[in-house]
């Protein structure tokens, strides 16, 4: 399996501050589309945001919703999106 690339990791942690800010934590589902949503305004889309996920899931700061289009994001998820500087 290939290794993860720095900007993947500070995508992923860019994509976390900005649900964070937006209002998202670990006690609430958030819909894919509102995702998107806040994704497009940190300029993150397509294969940037496909991977900035990919990556925040293999770490357990995101994880799957319940329903089918759901994601949550995960108690440390809400601490990465605290605790890290976003940079290469």
């Amino acid at each position: 399996m290939p290794y993860p690339s720095p900007v993947d990791r500070a995508n992923a942690i860019r994509l976390l501050k900005a649900l964070v800010a937006a209002g998202a934590n670990s006690d609430t589902l958030m819909a894919g589309a509102w995702v998107d949503g806040i994704a497009l305004k940190a300029s993150l889309q397509g294969t940037n945001l496909a991977s900035a996920l990919a990556y925040a899931e293999g770490q357990g700061w995101i994880t799957d919703g319940v329903k089918k289009g759901w994601m949550s994001i995960t108690r440390s998820g809400e601490r990465a999106a605290r605790l890290y500087v976003v940079g290469l």
